[in-house]
């Protein structure tokens, strides 16, 4: 699911625009008070057309005094959810009893099938590095850590109030969701990627959701919102919130939404060759710019963040990166050139001839807007900081292992940093031009064959999107993609290919 999660957002967002239906307000003003009442357990707030799908649920009583209390009677704004903390901690506890029971329904259910002495086992064995496969541990953890996020956010919490959910999902699916060894790295990338992956579905799921509508778009919206964002999505059906009228949590609504949605072939060069391969590669690919990252006012984390995903071209999930704004500060300039200082959350997933990538990081940027005419702008960008925990496949190992073999991981892990900038040119409000860099040093603290040392790797990218009619655009993409690693006991390895894309893309702003 979580694979097109981000095209589904894009799709419903340029099928339902966010003024369609204002024509359908109904119910209470924006001015009115928030709902006071605290509801029964397990009752609907609101008579739901959709509480059918879910069967009937039985009063089981008024909440006690002092879980009244704990839980929160209001609503943050007309539009939000009820503040449940106890809820949500249970909820994030029901997502790996969801996940326990579908891992015994695949191919290797004794894994899953723990007890009370595979508890203990664990517990007293401690933090490992395991031998999950790249995309497990770079992309499926993540993507689990992110259901115990919105776990959070679907029952009212703040951003840093849903992050210890995740630590706390994380954790006790590691020690008590199966018999596997608890893995340190497993517990980082979950968290950290988690709280990444987490906030932008959130916040994508209320771009799809327009809580003043009814009717069949209604509904529509609230199904594909759900795609996006399981949890908020599925409370907010047993509750009655799914076809209660509001006003949409003004919190989450952004100034503006600008990206494009790709469609093309990439062809990618041989290592170390400048010819490319001749074969090209379909993939389709989304960025999607959240507010303005770079130089509109910081209000609280993730209130701006950009998102760049790309699938095919040789990969199931060839790219994804996440930069999502933790604080911001003007430094200087004007409203026209605005000066702005940073600190992101990145997340980060790179797959491609020469290395996979994987990584977590929190980094400083500065950023200065351009005013080059009345319709011309151009921003220029620059970050870097600590990546918390990398992976990057090992230069030692030429050919992938097969299931009949030991289990046998071919990527090295580790500490380091990363960097980067770029420029973006817009003419009209429109990207015209972008260019790209990003860097990744990682020092390895657990590496395949015990060869530790060092690896750099770096990306560099230019596109050029050319008008065709109207939103839509011919663009042409170019990357040179390199690789430096200095092994401590093996032979040092030099690496690098290109590849160019071509695409037809429908920009947005």
């Amino acid at each position: 699911m979580g694979r097109v999660c981000l095209g589904l957002v894009f799709l419903a967002c340029t099928l339902f625009p966010p003024s369609v239906g204002a024509q359908a307000l109904a119910g209470k003003s924006a001015g009115e008070a928030p709902d006071q009442t605290i509801t029964l357990v397990g009752l609907p707030s609101s008579p739901s057309p959709f509480a059918g799908l879910f069967g009937s649920v039985e009063p089981v009583g008024f909440l006690p005094t002092d879980i009244a209390a704990l839980e929160g009677p209001t609503r943050t704004c007309d539009g939000c959810p009820r503040r449940r903390p106890g809820h949500a901690i249970l909820q994030t506890i029901g997502v790996n009893v969801v996940f326990n029971l579908g891992g015994r329904l695949r191919a290797e259910p004794d894994e899953y099938k723990v007890t009370p002495s595979s508890w203990w086992a664990n517990l007293r064995h401690g933090f490992e590095w395991d031998y999950n496969s790249f995309k497990v541990n770079q992309f499926g953890h993540p993507y689990q850590g992110s259901l115990y996020f919105n776990a959070g956010r679907a029952n009212g919490l703040s951003f840093w109030e849903s992050a210890p959910l995740v630590a706390l999902g994380s954790a006790t699916w590691e020690y008590f969701g199966e018999k596997n060894y608890a893995a340190i790295n497993d517990f980082v990338t979950t968290t950290m990627g988690g709280m990444a992956l987490g906030e932008m579905f959130h916040r994508a799921g209320w771009l799809i959701r327009d809580t003043r509508l009814t009717g069949r778009s209604r509904v529509l919206r609230e199904i594909l919102a759900t795609a996006v964002d399981p949890i908020t999505g599925a409370n907010r059906f047993v509750s009655g919130d799914a076809s209660r009228v509001s006003e949409n949590p003004p919190d989450l609504k952004p100034t503006s939404v600008a990206g494009d949605f790709e469609v093309g072939v990439q062809w990618s060069g041989e290592i170390n060759q400048q010819a490319v391969n001749s074969t090209g590669k379909p993939f389709v690919g989304l960025r999607l710019g959240y507010d303005d990252i770079y130089s509109s006012p910081f209000k609280r984390p993730f209130d701006a963040f950009f998102v760049s995903l790309r699938l095919g071209g040789g990969a199931g999930i060839s790219e994804a990166m996440i930069r999502g704004r933790l604080y911001g500060r003007f430094l200087g300039g004007n409203q026209e050139r605005p000066t702005e200082f940073l600190v992101a959350q990145a997340y980060d997933y790179e797959v491609n001839g020469v290395f996979d990538y994987g990584g977590q990081s929190v980094v400083l940027g500065l950023s200065h807007l351009l005013r080059l005419s009345d319709s011309t702008r151009m921003a220029v960008f620059g970050a870097g900081g600590p990546i918390l925990l990398g992976a990057i496949t090992s230069a030692l190992i030429t050919e992938t292992p097969t299931d009949e073999e030991a289990p046998q991981r071919t990527y090295d892990f580790g500490p380091g940093a990363a960097f980067g900038g770029g420029v973006v040119l817009r003419a009209g409000g429109f990207p015209i031009a972008r260019f790209g860099y990003n860097g990744f040093l990682i020092r390895t603290v657990s590496a395949v064959e015990g060869a530790n040392g060092k690896h750099f790797a770096q990306v560099l990218r230019l596109d050029l999107l050319v008008p065709l009619w109207r939103s839509f655009r011919l663009g042409f993409s170019g990357d040179y993609i390199n690789r430096a690693t200095y092994y401590d006991t093996a032979a040092d390895v030099h690496q690098w290919i290109p590849q160019f894309r071509v695409f037809l893309a429908r920009v947005s702003r």
